[in-house]
């Protein structure tokens, strides 16, 4: 029971900077079809509830695909699909708009339930749906004509903000109609990812039930390859979209994960599919605004002799030294390269990876990038002085040494109490196969 009581007490700890970034910023998150119909449904929609609960401004996308292909095999109706894009005729259409009415007015249904239901009970927010959206035929594209499926062309923006600004959680459905009076059935997908780009988003969140087999974290460059190898998948080519207009952040979470949107918005790595217009995590030289959470990240190996103990006066007199693995804005490793004067060694320091981080080579991409902005200094040796960690050392290419091998200025500060093994490695001749 403690141990559980730990654990939830870390998780809030971890969730708290989380909180406070996410309050007020518009998350547009997207529901497939099958997401609708999967049996963690209503729990998906409480998760949603509580986000508007903690303050974030919630558009909210929804699909219709095995609904609408449910339908039309009802009405014994030829289901088209090209280039995984749906061919909708007037039939179709008719069958879509039924279907969409449907399961906009169940979501309606459950969410204001749920907003009124203990625990949650945020009877300020209400949920908004409407004709917010303008859209124009997809047209002929390779000699098929798609009919009356179409896409987003314009998003009331000024109306969503002010439903957003009265604590509504807006509700869009996947169609559109033209300023002619035509009606057309959209991608979900697509509707989610222009909203986010028309509203600024902060994060366009997808929620399926499919297994993508995605990396964690994938950057903006490797969408392109992503799409070469997958065509049909046109989400792929709607997070891109978007990550070139200003959304910072699209995720993708299977709905078979308990409280999956919580634990990929409210912790450090998440549990689902992270594309991210600039790097989540990045390697790169220490600033003075990173010398508190270096002291965060080795103030418990000094406790345990690990390293030397440093003040946060002296790590600022010093920060120019170090370099940091920076991921969300926290400071999960470190380590600092000290040039020795007159020589051209340098000292290799406070080498250290969050305990939640190891077994993940982090240490080793560390000591790499270390090694290459030693050399770009004109350094040619790493002297490094440990006590507890020499066999992972040795094991990249460093090599036992004695006090006599050290650079005079060195060996006079020896501290013979402290003991510490001292081991060197030439930059010259590169370099040991990593683990």
């Amino acid at each position: 029971m403690k141990k559980q009581s730990c654990t939830r007490i870390d998780f809030f700890h971890e969730a708290a900077p989380y909180i406070h970034n996410h309050r007020d910023k518009t998350f547009v998150i997207a529901i497939s079809g099958e997401v609708i119909a999967h049996p963690r449904f209503t729990n998906i929609l409480k998760d949603i509830s509580i986000l508007t609960s903690l303050g974030v401004r919630v558009i909210l996308v929804h699909g219709a695909r095995p609904q609408l292909n449910h339908q039309l095999i009802q009405l014994q109706h030829k289901i088209e699909v090209v280039n995984d894009l749906r061919i909708t005729d007037p039939v179709t259409l008719q069958a879509a708009i039924e279907v969409i009415g449907t399961i906009r007015i169940t979501l309606e249904n459950k969410l204001t339930q749920i907003l009124n239901t203990p625990p949650i009970v945020n009877n300020e927010t209400g949920v908004i749906s409407g004709n917010l959206i303008t859209a124009k035929p997809l047209g002929v594209i390779k000699g098929v004509d798609y009919k009356h499926t179409g896409e987003v062309r314009k998003i009331n923006t000024a109306l969503v903000h002010a439903l957003l600004d009265n604590k509504n959680l807006v509700l869009l459905s996947p169609l559109g109609f033209s300023p002619t009076g035509e009606t057309y059935n959209l991608r979900y997908e697509q509707v989610a990812s222009f909203t986010a780009k028309a509203m600024k988003a902060e994060k366009l969140i997808f929620l399926h039930a499919e297994a993508l087999g995605l990396p964690q974290q994938t950057e903006r460059n490797g969408l392109d390859q992503l799409i070469a190898e997958h065509p049909g998948k046109h989400i792929y080519r709607d997070i891109r979209d978007a990550l070139d207009h200003q959304v910072q952040r699209v995720h993708l979470i299977h709905a078979t994960i308990k409280g999956g949107l919580l634990l990929e918005l409210y912790t450090r790595d998440g549990v689902g599919a992270l594309f991210s217009a600039n790097r989540y995590e990045d390697i790169h030289p220490a600033t003075i605004e990173h010398v508190t959470g270096i002291l965060e990240l080795i103030q418990p190996l000094e406790k345990k002799g690990v390293l030397i103990k440093r003040s946060r006066e002296q790590l600022e007199l010093e920060i120019d030294n170090f370099s940091v693995i920076e991921r969300d804005q926290k400071i999960i490793g470190c380590a600092a390269c000290y040039p020795i004067a007159e020589t051209r060694t340098g000292e290799l320091a406070c080498l250290a990876i969050h305990p939640d981080y190891h077994g993940q080579q982090r240490g080793d991409t560390l000591l790499n990038y270390i090694e290459e902005q030693a050399q770009q200094a004109g350094l040619s040796e790493l002297l490094v002085l440990t006590t507890q960690t020499t066999d992972w050392f040795q094991e990249r290419g460093f090599k036992p040494g004695s006090v006599d091998d050290l650079p005079a200025v060195k060996k006079a500060l020896y501290n013979y109490q402290r003991k510490s093994h001292i081991l060197l490695k030439s930059l010259t001749s590169q370099q040991s196969d990593t683990i």
